[in-house]
């Protein structure tokens, strides 16, 4: 009998407050990942709070937000039905693996803790930029005592060790990858696409983020008179939903830009794609950003960028020179003319970043990562 027939699979539980359709990025990653650890002996289950688009999943309730779920009490009574509800699938794993901060993530730590199991702990973004340290005490110690911590981007590692001292050894970075349905088309298959989309217009821009202040949103409407004078037809799609919709709306009718700006919502993967390899430009004016994953899916759909130099605008520009230009964040006028010198070249993505795409931010390469990560904290070895 071969010694993989012998192999147990590693049991590795995700913990997450969220899972599709919710588009977060600690509710992607997780089942990105999982779809390829299957092939290199790792079994992922899931906990987090309903709905979810994935099987294998055990789900636990939300804390609500009324007054007296928020009350200490609240939260207790809260923890203690999230713990009931979890402890059999935390006892059931190996490696314990912490998306993001939380109730959930810090009830699912206290569990791994009790049951003497490893937690890895990914950090996304917001959990590290606003983290305070008094306020958020219980969630540092989570971070701290994780087996191994790993970050979105060098720049959010480099916060939480140089402010926060939260980035202790062992600490890495793991970017998350581009999944394959992002991919580029030939000339004719994209000039299809954009009649299918009704997209018309000589030059078409196209930004995906949530709809919140540090999206940067407003400074991208400021910005487009300017690139309407240039380009009197251009079309900007917004995807993506939030709490700022209805102010973003009003802005738009107030600078005039209603036949000029569309907002189409939240948009699955699976339909994503199709506006990346039909957009002229991606631009992301985020005012904070840790990595930018839409980045990538746009350079992996063929269409260059112009993102505003946050930590992880910089960082993706550093790995992407040839396709990602930086601007100022919280400038519209600065973008404006960094947006309009950029759309003049009207080129698509370099080969040099697609080979690089294909091979260090695929599915797979990241899966690798997390599976050397697991391995290393695990007591299978």
């Amino acid at each position: 009998m071969s010694k993989n027939q012998h192999t147990t699979p590693l049991r590795v539980t995700m913990v997450t407050p969220h899972l599709p359709p919710t588009q977060a990025a600690n509710a992607l990653l997780p089942v990105v990942i999982a779809s390829a650890l299957d092939s290199v002996e790792i079994q992922a289950r899931f906990i987090t709070h309903p709905p979810a688009e994935v099987s294998e999943v055990c789900y636990v309730s939300q804390r609500g937000r009324g007054l007296w779920a928020r009350t200490p009490m609240g939260g207790v009574t809260a923890a203690t039905r999230i713990a009931l509800l979890a402890a059999t699938q935390i006892a059931a794993s190996d490696v314990v693996h912490l998306h993001g901060n939380g109730l959930l993530v810090e009830v699912a730590n206290w569990l791994a803790v009790r049951f003497g199991r490893p937690r890895v702990i990914t950090l996304y973004g917001t959990d590290i930029w606003h983290h305070d340290p008094l306020r958020h005490r219980q969630f540092g110690q989570v971070v701290r005592q994780a087996a191994t911590r790993v970050f979105y981007s060098q720049g959010l590692l480099d916060f939480a060790r140089d402010q926060l001292d939260l980035a202790i050894d062992p600490s890495e970075v793991i970017h998350a990858p581009v999944a394959p349905t992002f991919h580029e088309l030939g000339v004719d298959e994209r000039r299809t696409l954009r009649a299918e989309l009704g997209l018309h217009a000589s030059l078409v821009l196209l930004t995906v983020k949530r709809l919140h202040p540090v999206a940067g949103y407003e400074d991208l409407l400021r910005a487009m008179p300017a690139i309407c004078v240039r380009y009197p037809d251009v079309k900007l799609l917004i995807i993506g939903e939030g709490e700022s919709r209805f102010a973003l709306e009003t802005l738009t009718r107030e600078l005039r830009l209603s036949d000029h700006v569309q907002f189409l919502g939240s948009i699955p993967n699976e339909e994503l794609w199709r506006y990346y390899a039909s957009a002229d430009l991606f631009v992301l004016p985020s005012r904070l950003e840790s990595w930018g994953t839409v980045m990538l899916e746009a350079l992996a759909c063929g269409t260059t960028v112009v993102a505003t130099d946050t930590a992880g605008g910089c960082e993706v520009a550093a790995i992407f020179p040839d396709d990602v230009q930086l601007t100022l964040r919280e400038n519209p006028e600065v973008l404006a003319s960094t947006v309009i010198a950029a759309a003049e070249s009207r080129r698509r993505t370099t080969q040099t970043t697609q080979s690089r795409l294909l091979t260090e931010f695929g599915v797979e390469a990241c899966a690798a990562q997390y599976a050397t990560v697991y391995r290393s904290v695990s007591k299978k070895l």
